[in-house]
């Protein structure tokens, strides 16, 4: 299932929303894989359980804040009730139209970062905190004023920035890079090209750099070269594609650009260690 924002359900057009589970229950928490195309923060206030992100297993519980980006394959894997908790949702245009920034939610750690968990547990007394600022935005939904969309802005960067200051570190990296606008283009490219584009040279062409520039950059904040972090964004794509696609392994294969499906079983078995049916099957999410 393919889920699109509903711009125009309060009349006017808002890109943000505050939901409450319970209310939408049978809609939110159904196990069925879904797929979003906006952000999307959920807040457990009741309950725990598990939450499946592409391949990754978030467990959750009161306190916990799940920071999920756009076009990823959510499920609710395990689920514990009662169970209740918000979800605050918003398109990237609700920022970047505003700051003329289109890297604007690249430059925080969350939604984007791989090697960091897509998740945050507070203490109660920080939850608390969190909470009282959804409050004011539900408030602020439920009686919309002409000014309404700058004041839930600026609720909803303060929230951001709380969330940034409490995630964890990302030790494997340079954490300056999110003030690196070559690096957040890239990442940029990365997601939204990875089915086409797989050369180093494709990228530096996209960012008007040279291939040895871009494969600095990497070399000084990821430690990696290019080449490895293009492998590793396509090996999620694969992933992606073989859990949350009915797709052959041959169809696959044509679709990344692999010019034989034996290329493509070698290039994911040299990597992950099994081939790509037998991943397929020992994830199978029915």
């Amino acid at each position: 299932m393919k889920f699109n924002f509903l711009k125009k359900k309060y009349g006017k057009e808002l890109l943000i929303d505050l939901g409450q589970i319970s209310k939408n229950e049978k809609f939110i928490t159904n196990d069925t894989p879904f797929f979003i195309s906006f952000y999307e923060i959920f807040f457990i206030i009741e309950g725990s359980g598990k939450f499946k992100l592409d391949n990754e297993i978030i467990p959750f519980q009161r306190g916990s804040i799940l920071l999920l980006p756009p076009n990823k394959w959510r499920q609710w894997y395990k689920t514990n009730k009662p169970f209740d908790g918000f979800y605050l949702i918003f398109e990237e245009e609700f920022f970047s139209s505003f700051f003329n920034d289109t890297l604007y939610l690249y430059r925080f750690p969350f939604f984007y970062n791989t090697s960091t968990p897509s998740y945050i547990q507070f203490s109660e007394n920080e939850f608390e905190n969190i909470l009282r600022k959804l409050k004011e935005i539900k408030e602020e939904i439920q009686n919309l004023k002409p000014d309404s969309e700058h004041l839930l802005r600026a609720l909803l960067y303060y929230l951001l920035i709380k969330l940034n200051r409490s995630y964890p570190q990302d030790k494997s990296s340079n954490k300056n890079h999110y003030r690196e606008n070559t690096i957040l283009k890239f990442r940029k490219l990365l997601e939204e090209n990875i089915k086409r584009k797989q050369r180093v040279s494709d990228y530096a062409s996209l960012l008007k750099v040279s291939k040895s520039h871009l494969n600095k950059l990497m070399k000084v904040y990821f430690g990696k070269s290019c080449s490895v972090i293009i492998k590793e964004q396509l090996i999620i794509e694969i992933k992606r594609m073989l859990l949350f696609s009915d797709k052959s392994i041959a169809e696959i294969s044509y679709e990344l650009n692999f010019s034989e499906p034996s290329n493509f079983n070698r290039f994911f078995q040299n990597i992950m260690k099994i081939t790509p049916n037998d991943y397929r099957l020992q994830n199978d999410n029915s």
